[in-house]
């Protein structure tokens, strides 16, 4: 079917063939004796307004470039025809706004022989502005017609080829198109047909008295179009070199300039080129009859009432498509018609059935009842995955109707296509759906949201109480649940509960793992658990150590450790007013003597705090002297020379002054001390708890007198083995 389309005026209306010359070609004949009758054909738009032929118009005659005769001519002389629009198509009609005419030129020329030949060429201006394939230049783009006259060495009184047929006005867009662009030669020379660049020429308002001399100017080519393709067609023009067949399907409606060039050839040589420039129109061309079905709502059920939008009929013949029915007809020009069943039917409209150009066209119609989508759910309950939903599909539909869900991403199944599917939203919140009818051609969409509730969530607060006993408040800050279940991780009856907030009371110290179930009953039930620690009114264990360095050690550092438990926290006052923290902990006095070092653990659990003293000696000094025995002492209990023990002496009878709270055996790692009477008899030994002599025996003063003792020692860091040293003493009173 072709659609009846109204030229489209902006191409082709007054305004767009205002006043240009379209089409050319020259052709001469010789007669003998020298003389050539030239024929000039030219061709112009004849809407009314536009410019008319040229009263005298001239042919430029040149050898080489100079000019040797000019030929003018009149157009009282011409013959004017209005061409024909024809479509070469019965059923194709031609717009009615397209005029052109063909004026045809004729005179008479003798020319003398020549080695060179002549060049024959009418000029004229002003090409359309409206041409698609070249520049739109206005009144300055014009044409350059000509024909070429050979030397006598190559022919003697030649006569150039004569096209046969005048190429046609119009072409119809999307339509095929043959044209036989063949041309007669009188002289029976061999002929040959190419494309060929049309040439520009002429002076705007100007009868080119005489046109200027070659060579002549190319009129140049818009952006994808060439010489050999100056039509926008497919497939593209084609021009058979040898029968000047002329083919091809335009596919946009314009104006286009064509140059085609006919060569004579004569035992291989060229003779002559003449050069044809015409200006095709290609337009929408319209039919007498065209049938045309208006379309037809798909989802009005099965009875239409059917809109002809044919033009240019008068008899009507409708086939409804009906496979199975031979009476699903009508000869109406807007029937009315009712299916016997749902379904999809090819209808066919004839336009003046049985005459030659009589038109079809065919439509698919969908008769169809129409859809209405609607739905209901209901559930919420906890599933395995979150929570479950049951919808189910409402609203008006057929039994083939074909049903789609979309639940988005947080939904198993994401989409379905049963009718009332089973679905389980996977996270709480507004979920949002799409619920989608179709039946045939025929649909409807709606889309929803459904609120999910939240899942239980088992939360148990933070341990805030740890040492009040075995007594412990538990404070449950679940959400969205209703039940609970307490386990509290003992063996004894009442380790369990279901209340939301319990006190519970635990059989000893230590620690548990209490676990609480929100909603326990239910798929969606929901498990915590953490540690209670049960701490009791002390939590500290408290045990440390201590390590002081003596003079013989390399490393002068204290080391201390706690090595209790139970404590968040241990604090070191080293009682020269440095404060440590942590453990273990190494530290350095800066001066040597006893200190009192206070350590305190605290439990922040608990908030308890508890604080214990240790006295140490740091001294790191080796104490490099001789050893001395007293000879003389007075254990009278004046307070004066009450003990007997050797000394270290900074000169002969002079002892070294020991720092305080020190005596000699805190710088001895070995020492023995023996007391023998007179008799030899043994008075005193030291042991680990007495390491001087008080001047008694068995608790009772020894009498005045002379005594003989033997000390064994060894000195701290000094001495590599005991060394042994007697003495007399004399104790008197």
């Amino acid at each position: 079917m072709r659609l009846f389309l109204l030229l489209l005026l902006s191409l082709f209306g007054l305004s767009s063939f205002a006043s240009h010359i379209v089409g050319g070609i020259i052709h001469y004949e010789c007669v003998g004796n020298n003389t050539y009758n030239i024929t000039l054909y030219v061709y112009r738009d004849c809407n009314p307004g536009n410019s008319q032929f040229d009263n005298s118009p001239t042919i430029g005659i040149y050898e080489n470039s100079t000019l040797v005769e000019s030929l003018t001519m009149s157009f009282s002389d011409a013959i004017v025809t209005e061409l024909p629009l024809e479509t070469g198509d019965p059923c194709l009609s031609p717009p009615n706004n397209v005029c052109v005419q063909e004026a045809i030129y004729t005179g008479t020329v003798t020319l003398p022989p020549t080695s060179v030949g002549y060049m024959l060429a009418y000029q004229r201006c002003c090409r359309n502005t409206t041409i698609l394939n070249v520049p739109a230049g206005g009144d300055n783009l014009g044409s350059t017609f000509f024909a070429e006259i050979p030397p006598q060495e190559i022919a003697v009184c030649n006569s150039n080829p004569l096209f046969n047929e005048l190429p046609p006005v119009l072409l119809c867009l999307n339509e095929p198109f043959v044209f036989d662009h063949s041309a007669t030669d009188i002289d029976g020379d061999s002929l040959a047909y190419v494309f060929c660049n049309p040439k520009d020429g002429g002076l705007p308002g100007v009868e080119m008295n005489p046109p200027t001399a070659p060579p002549y100017i190319d009129v140049p080519w818009n952006a994808s179009f060439s010489v050999d393709y100056p039509i926008t067609s497919d497939p593209a023009f084609e021009l058979d070199p040898i029968t000047g067949l002329l083919t091809g399907t335009p596919t946009q409606v314009g104006q286009y300039v064509v140059g085609i060039c006919v060569e004579e050839w004569r035992n291989g040589v060229l003779v002559s080129t003449t050069n044809r420039d015409f200006q095709f129109n290609v337009v929408i061309c319209g039919q007498g009859i065209i049938s045309f079905i208006e379309e037809e709502d798909p989802c009005q059920g099965t009875s239409f009432s059917f809109e002809n939008g044919s033009a240019g009929g008068t008899e009507w013949f409708w086939d409804f498509g009906v496979d199975e029915l031979d009476s699903d007809t009508s000869i109406l020009f807007e029937p009315e018609y009712t299916y016997p069943d749902t379904g999809t039917y090819n209808v066919m409209l004839v336009a003046n059935p049985g005459e030659d150009c009589a038109d079809t066209v065919f439509q698919t119609v969908y008769a169809y009842d129409p859809v209405t989508a609607d739905m209901t759910f209901s559930g919420g309950e906890c599933a395995e995955d979150g929570r479950s939903y049951f919808f189910e599909a409402l609203g008006e539909f057929g039994p083939n109707t074909e049903f789609s869900w979309d639940f988005g991403s947080n939904a198993i199944p994401g989409t379905s296509v049963e009718q009332n599917p089973d679905v389980i939203f996977t996270s709480d919140g507004t979920m949002s759906f799409v619920f989608t009818l179709t039946e045939a051609v025929c649909s409807d969409v709606i889309t929803g949201d459904i609120i999910v509730p939240p899942f239980p969530s088992a939360i148990v607060e933070e341990q805030t109480t740890f040492c009040g006993g075995l007594d412990f408040d538990f404070v449950n800050s679940s959400t969205d649940a209703s039940t609970y279940f307490w386990d509290f991780d003992h063996p004894n009856p009442d380790a369990t509960s279901s209340e939301q907030n319990p006190s519970h009371t635990f059989p000893d110290f230590g620690e548990y793992n209490v676990v609480l179930i929100a909603d326990p009953l239910s798929d969606c039930a929901d498990t915590t658990s953490t540690v209670v620690t049960i701490l009791p009114p002390d939590p500290i264990q408290f045990a440390y150590s201590t390590s002081v360095p003596g003079p013989c050690d390399s490393l002068s550092v204290v080391l201390l450790n706690f090595t209790g438990f139970g404590a968040d926290e241990i604090t070191w006052d080293m009682g020269d007013g440095t404060i440590l923290e942590g453990s273990p902990i190494e530290y350095v006095y800066e001066n040597q003597g006893e200190y009192t070092i206070q350590i305190t653990a605290f439990q922040e659990l608990c908030d308890f705090e508890e604080t214990e003293s240790t006295e140490i000696y740091f001294n790191t000094e080796v104490l490099d002297y001789p050893l001395e025995m007293p000879n003389i002492f007075s254990p009278n209990n004046d307070g004066k020379n009450e003990l007997y023990a050797p000394y270290f002496a900074l000169s002969r009878g002079v002892p070294v002054v020991l720092p305080g709270g020190r005596t000699i055996f805190d710088y001895l790692d070995v020492w023995d001390m023996e007391v023998y009477n007179r008799w030899g008899n043994l008075v005193f030994e030291s042991n680990n708890s007495k390491a001087f002599w008080d001047g008694r025996i068995e608790g009772e003063l020894v009498a005045e007198g002379t005594y003989f003792v033997i000390f064994t020692f060894q000195r701290t860091c000094l001495d590599s083995k005991p060394l042994t040293l007697s003495h007399d003493v004399t104790v008197v009173r």
